[in-house]
């Protein structure tokens, strides 16, 4: 029998342990919830692979798409490379086809909330109707979203109001029903750098590892 857990997993990334699912799964996702006692409100991002990964589920503008050629592996600078997350718009295409398995009808395309994976991302507020993503400089965490077959889950590995940390006895003692994945989380200390791009302009919503020139 599978257990309250089975769809979530934790892993390491450069910075601390994160807590991983699968994206386009929307009951995985709602447990994450749970598990953390997040505010449903508060939308979490993820993490991708490779550029080719994040073009597959999301939609890049031209501004857009410099940024992650200049601070995303295998691109960017060394120093805070893959520490930038971009809120991004999905494709509801294929979140449909991911979440449903089925191909977008014309029901879907009255029902938005069908078709992008509820409750990642916020609707109201600064970044409504986006998700936050980047790719990261940990090997393991792509290799991971690699395995996966899209973006997974990149909150850290805690209960909300909690710090992060780079435990994974800590993470074991707060969900001990998680399968942990092994690894070491990278000498980062701090999280990633949030922005969002408006008709050309960045805007930073959360100042982070990367820093923009």
């Amino acid at each position: 029998m599978k257990t309250r857990s089975d769809r979530i997993f934790a892993y390491p990334t450069e910075s601390f342990y994160a807590l991983g699912a699968d994206a386009t799964d929307s009951r995985a996702i709602k447990q994450l919830f749970r598990m953390k006692h997040r505010e449903t409100g508060k939308p979490i991002a993820l993490i991708a692979a490779d550029l080719k990964q994040v073009k597959r589920f999301f939609y890049l503008s031209a501004a857009e798409l410099r940024l992650t050629k200049k601070y995303w592996p295998p691109f960017g600078a060394a120093q805070g490379r893959g520490a930038l997350t971009i809120l991004l718009r999905p494709k509801k295409a294929i979140a449909t086809r991911a979440l449903l398995g089925t191909t977008p009808s014309r029901q879907s395309a009255r029902h938005p909330s069908l078709t992008t994976p509820s409750p990642l991302l916020s609707k109201e507020g600064v970044g409504g109707g986006r998700i936050g993503v980047r790719v990261p400089a940990h090997t393991g965490a792509r290799r991971l979203a690699q395995r996966v077959g899209g973006p997974i889950t990149a909150t850290s590995a805690n209960l909300s109001g909690q710090t992060p940390t780079k435990s994974a006895i800590r993470v074991k003692q707060q969900f001990p029903d998680i399968m942990m994945l092994p690894g070491k989380c990278g000498r980062s200390i701090k999280p990633s750098t949030i922005i969002m791009v408006i008709k050309g302009q960045i805007k930073i919503l959360r100042p982070g590892a990367t820093i923009l020139n």
